[in-house]
């Protein structure tokens, strides 16, 4: 029996802005449990294609139950979108009319004790989305300098205390390996004093998260391969989270539609190069009725922009 699925956020926003219409190629980067693809899929009709990425295989596994039902105009890809347009080459893709890119962390991922993501729930100290891949949590936190763990900390998740909860951690598995996130959690409530805790231990865990899967990398290399895949007059629809993840996609849409590298002195431009996107709406948030069904959808922004 499947659980109940993770709700997607912006449905209704996301349909609007990639407007699916019969015939199109659409991907969906961001699999998870594949609400957008099949929001999409549905508009879609009897024709067109919806591609489904994601890198954690018990999402994909999901998924294709989920969308069994439209047979062949639906294939799952299981990868990084930071290899996205290698991962299209592996299905024959070349390029696509739409893209929706949900940058959250499903419920059903966050929840799940055996992943390590939660500090209220024991479990192993991993995080990894691609289990065979990459540094777990407890490698990183017990082997990596007391410095670079602080760095992690303030670098991804802003937390003001992140030197003292560091310190803390060495000092802790100097007396015994660190190997569940309730030992972590307990580390860095001992650090950080009762007030505030649940704030701190939320960024602490996000740190470890976005460092360990490389979350902000892989943004940085999806972005422009996502432009090269657009079809002109295409478009890319991403939700974001957080202002991490916020910072490397206004720098990456700024860059692109201001591409201009002559002198600020010169009276025109002699480079040649022209912007590549546009944007096409303004930021948009949830609704108070999405707020209230789907209170996930606190946090999340989305940002459209269009192949020129």
């Amino acid at each position: 029996m499947v659980e109940a699925f993770h709700k997607s956020v912006l449905l209704a926003e996301v349909l609007e802005a990639l407007d699916p219409a019969s015939g199109r190629i659409f991907c969906d980067v961001t699999l998870g449990d594949g609400g957008h693809a099949e929001a999409i899929l549905t508009s879609l009709g009897a024709t067109g294609l919806v591609i489904g990425i994601d890198r954690d295989a018990h999402a994909i596994e999901r998924a294709q139950q989920r969308l069994a039902p439209f047979g062949d105009r639906f294939k799952a890809v299981h990868g990084n979108f930071a290899e996205f347009k290698e991962l299209l080459r592996t299905i024959n893709i070349r390029q696509a009319d739409g893209i929706v890119c949900d940058l959250g962390v499903s419920m059903l991922q966050i929840s799940n004790p055996s992943r390590g993501f939660m500090f209220s729930a024991n479990g192993p100290l991993d995080m990894r989305m691609q289990a065979d891949k990459g540094l777990s949590a407890e490698k990183i936190i017990n082997e990596l300098s007391e410095s670079k763990i602080a760095d992690i900390m303030w670098r991804y998740g802003e937390e003001r205390k992140s030197r003292r909860i560091a310190h803390a951690i060495v000092k802790a598995r100097q007396q015994k390996r660190l190997t569940t996130t309730t030992e972590l959690a307990a580390v860095v409530r001992r650090a950080v004093g009762e007030k505030f805790i649940i704030k701190s231990l939320a960024r602490v865990f996000q740190s470890f998260r976005i460092y360990i899967n490389d979350e902000i990398g892989s943004l940085e290399r999806f972005l422009p391969q996502s432009v090269d895949v657009l079809k002109s007059g295409g478009r890319l629809a991403i939700i974001e989270y957080h202002s991490l993840e916020g910072r490397v996609v206004k720098d990456f849409i700024y860059r692109e539609t201001h591409p201009c590298i002559c002198p600020k002195d010169l009276p025109q431009c002699v480079c040649g190069r022209e912007p590549t996107i546009k944007v096409v709406r303004k930021l948009v948030k949830a609704t108070a009725t999405e707020l209230e069904n789907n209170p996930g959808a606190r946090s999340a922004r989305l940002r459209v922009i269009e192949k020129l």
